[in-house]
C-alpha cells in the first residue's frame, strides 16, 4: 500500500465499518447545528453574517437535510449494518481497502458538499441542492460500497440473516435512485414531466429507500439478539422490505398541483395508502419478536431506544399514507404538516433505532480479544442521552404538528392574505429548542461511544475476524 495511504487506510478488520459509524455521527453534529440556525435564521431570532454573506435558512436548511440523510443516517446506519453483518455471519468485508477509501471518498463529498452550500452553490430543491460534482464523488463512494458488499454478502453460505438484506437493498436502490433524481444528469431529463416524477419518487426514495431500510437493519439484529429469541417472522421481514417500495411509488403525490397527469397523481394516493402494509408488517415483527421478554427488552437502553424508534417509524408511516389523500392534501398543502411525516421518520423513527444499534453493538468497535461479555455503556449515562433525545425528538415533532395546525388555521380565518409567518414563528422557535436540545444530548452518545471504542489493552494488527461473537 502507498505510504501516503497508511494513516487514512490500515489493514484492519471492521475498520470500514467503525469510521462510517464514527463519520456519522460528526456529520450528526453538523446537521443538527445547521438545523438550529436554519430555524432561528427563518424566525428572525438569530443573524449569521460570514465573510462572503450572510447564512440565512436558504444556505442552512440543505445543509441540515442532505448531512441528515447522507451523513448521519447514510453513514451512521451503513456502519451499524455492516456490524451487524459481520456478528451475525460471522463475515469480514471483503475488501477493507476499497472500504475505507470509499468512506473517506464519502467525507470528502459531505464536506465539499457543506462548503459549497455556504458559499451559495445551490442547484435545486430538496435534497438536489448540493454541486453536481460532488453529487458524483457521493455516487462513487457508495457504488464502491455497494459492490464490496455485495461481494462480502456473496460469501455466505446460509441463508442471509433479514439485516443484511435491508443493508443490501439500501444501497442497491440508492444508487440509480440518486443518479437519476438527484440532479447529475442534465436539468429536464429525458422530458420535464417524467423529471418532475423522478424528483417525486427520488425526495420520497431518499427517507424510505435509503434512511429507513438502514435504520430498520439495525432493528432487525437488535430486537431478537437482544430478547434472546428468533426473528417472529422472515416472511414479515419480507413484506416490510419490499413494501418500502410504494413510498417511492407515492412520491408523485409530492407533486399535487404541478403539471403532471391525474392518473398520476391518483395511483400515487392509492400507494401511499398501501404503504401502510410494510409500515405496520415491521412494527408487528419487531414488537412480536421482543413480547415474550418485553419488560426485559425495554428497560434497557438499546430497549429503549428500538421501542421509540419504531413507535416514531410508524407515526411517520400513518402520516405519509394519509397525506396523499385528496381531502388532505387540499387542507395542508404548502404547511410544516407536508414535511412532518419526512422529518417525524428521520430525526425521530430512524435516529432512535440507530441509536438501539450502536449501544447493542458497542461490543464491536473492539477487536475479538478486547470485547468483555457485559455491556460497555453506563447505564446512567446511556439514560440521560436517550432522556434528553427523546425530549428533543418529541418537542421537534410537537413543533411541526403546531406549526402546520397555526398555518392551516391562519389560511382558513384570513384567507390568501395570512400573515404566515407570524403563524409560525412560536413553532419555528419550538423546533430550534428541540433541535438544540437533541444536538447537546449526543455529548452523551460521543462520551460513550468513545469510552467504549477504547481497548484496554494494546493490540497488534492485522486482526484477522473468525467467530466474531
Amino acid at each position: 500500500m502507498p505510504g501516503g495511504f497508511t494513516v487514512l487506510i490500515k489493514a484492519q478488520s471492521g475498520r470500514t465499518a467503525r469510521l462510517l459509524l464514527y463519520s456519522g455521527i460528526v456529520w450528526l453534529f453538523v446537521a443538527l447545528a445547521a438545523g438550529v440556525g436554519a430555524l432561528l435564521t427563518a424566525a428572525g431570532a438569530w443573524y449569521i453574517q460570514l465573510p462572503f454573506g450572510p447564512a440565512g435558512v436558504d444556505l442552512l436548511q440543505p445543509i441540515f437535510l442532505n448531512m441528515l440523510v447522507f451523513g448521519w443516517l447514510g453513514m451512521g446506519g451503513l456502519g451499524v449494518g455492516l456490524l451487524a453483518i459481520q456478528r451475525a455471519h460471522g463475515l469480514a468485508l471483503a475488501s477493507e481497502f476499497w472500504g475505507q477509501l470509499a468512506v473517506w471518498l464519502w467525507n470528502a463529498a459531505n464536506a465539499a458538499g457543506v462548503l459549497t452550500l455556504m458559499l451559495g452553490w445551490i442547484e435545486g430543491p430538496a435534497w438536489m441542492e448540493i454541486w453536481w460534482p460532488v453529487k458524483i464523488a457521493l455516487l462513487v463512494a457508495v457504488a464502491l460500497l455497494l459492490f464490496n458488499v455485495y461481494s462480502t454478502l456473496n460469501r455466505v453460505e446460509q441463508p442471509l440473516y433479514a439485516s443484511a438484506w435491508y443493508v443490501a437493498a439500501a444501497l442497491a436502490w440508492l444508487a440509480p435512485m440518486y443518479l437519476l433524481g438527484s440532479g447529475i444528469l442534465a436539468p429536464g431529463w429525458p422530458v420535464e414531466p417524467f423529471n418532475a416524477l423522478l424528483y417525486g419518487v427520488y425526495t420520497q426514495g431518499v427517507v424510505w429507500l435509503w434512511a429507513v431500510p438502514l435504520a430498520l437493519a439495525a432493528a432487525l439484529y437488535v430486537a431478537p439478539d437482544l430478547a434472546g429469541q428468533p426473528l417472529y417472522s422472515r416472511a414479515l421481514a419480507q413484506w416490510g422490505l419490499w413494501g418500502l417500495v410504494l413510498f417511492a411509488g407515492a412520491g408523485a403525490a409530492r407533486l399535487a398541483g404541478s403539471q403532471i397527469p391525474a392518473w398520476a397523481s391518483a395511483l400515487a394516493a392509492s400507494l401511499a395508502v398501501l404503504s401502510l402494509i410494510p409500515t405496520l408488517a415491521t412494527a408487528a415483527n419487531i414488537v412480536g419478536t421482543i413480547r415474550p421478554r418485553w419488560h426485559a427488552v425495554v428497560s434497557t437502553p438499546p430497549g429503549h431506544a428500538l421501542i421509540w424508534g419504531t413507535a416514531l417509524l410508524v407515526v411517520a408511516g400513518v402520516q405519509a399514507a394519509l397525506l396523499p389523500l385528496s381531502i388532505v392534501e387540499t387542507a395542508v398543502r404548502n404547511t410544516q404538516w407536508v414535511v412532518a411525516a419526512p422529518l417525524t421518520a428521520l430525526v425521530g423513527g430512524c435516529t432512535f433505532l440507530l441509536f438501539a444499534g450502536i449501544y447493542h453493538l458497542l461490543p464491536m468497535l473492539r477487536h475479538p480479544a478486547d470485547r468483555p461479555g457485559t455491556p460497555l455503556y453506563g447505564v446512567r449515562v446511556a439514560r440521560w442521552h436517550l432522556f434528553l433525545s427523546s425530549l428533543g425528538a418529541v418537542l421537534y415533532i410537537a413543533g411541526l404538528w403546531y406549526g402546520g395546525t397555526a398555518q392551516v388555521l391562519a389560511r382558513a380565518i384570513y384567507g390568501s392574505g395570512a400573515n404566515m409567518a407570524a403563524a409560525l414563528w412560536p413553532a419555528l422557535m419550538l423546533q430550534a429548542a428541540a433541535l438544540g436540545l437533541l444536538l447537546a444530548a449526543q455529548v452523551f452518545l460521543v462520551y460513550t461511544v468513545a469510552k467504549a471504542a477504547s481497548a484496554p489493552q494494546p493490540y497488534k494488527l492485522p486482526v484477522i475476524l473468525v467467530d466474531p461473537r
